[in-house]
């Protein structure tokens, strides 16, 4: 009798037509669960990041840095492109930053600014580039938290021979004086074009590049 019962039920279910409603907006809720969902990184993962973003930041910066001093050299002569020889500080360049968990900085071993005089670390990896070791981009862990991104600077546009070249050829002596004025201690000129003047330098932090990574809110609280 049981088994009578059961291949009774089985025809009755079979014969039947269950039709299951679909969620409403089921496809964007998976895609936006897979989108939130926490990706498995390995630390090259990690370091492919940094150079790919460090990358992104720089490109954008020394675009918007030789579009910036041609308007205002244009405009104002050097007295006018002065206060914008410093592209990690537009405000792009800074958006793309903290998007990224990253700080950037320029070093040189001839600086305009003594701030930019590179030290410690800083300036052994800087020498990479000036003794020829290294022409590219880099990526290193300098430990567990935070991850470091270098990249050369060579003087590409003859724009910035209006500030940095030689004294009374490509930099005029009056405006040399307006430099001086602002940077007394100036050693960035007599340049040519193709001269290495410096390194860009990213610091990024490990935790807010993973949270960007995976699309969740940056975790670190370092100061900026």
């Amino acid at each position: 009798m049981l088994a009578t019962i059961t291949l009774g039920t089985a025809f009755i279910v079979s014969g039947c037509d269950v039709k299951v409603k679909p969620i409403e907006g089921g496809k964007e809720i998976a895609r936006e669960l897979e989108r939130h969902k926490i990706k498995r990184l390995t630390q090259q993962d990690i370091l492919n990041a940094a150079q790919k973003y460090g990358d992104s930041v720089v490109v954008v910066a020394e675009r918007l840095h030789v579009l910036q001093l041609t308007e205002h050299l244009n405009q104002g002569g050097v007295a006018a492109a002065i206060p914008y020889c410093q592209p990690e500080n537009f405000e792009k360049v800074e958006a793309l930053q903290h998007k990224f968990g990253a700080i950037s900085r320029r070093f040189s071993e001839r600086p305009r600014n003594p701030k930019n005089l590179a030290r410690g670390g800083t300036a052994q990896a800087l020498n990479r580039y000036s003794s020829d070791q290294e022409r590219e981009a880099k990526v290193e862990a300098l430990n567990q938290n935070e991850i470091r991104y270098t990249s050369p600077i060579y003087l590409r546009d003859e724009t910035c021979l209006s500030c940095h070249g030689t004294v009374g050829q490509e930099l005029s002596e009056s405006d040399h004086t307006l430099i001086k004025e602002k940077y007394p201690q100036d050693q960035a000129t007599g340049y040519k074009r193709g001269d290495l003047m410096g390194m860009w330098e990213l610091t990024f932090d490990k935790m807010d590049l993973v949270a960007f990574l995976n699309d969740q809110p940056k975790k670190s609280r370092r100061p900026r």
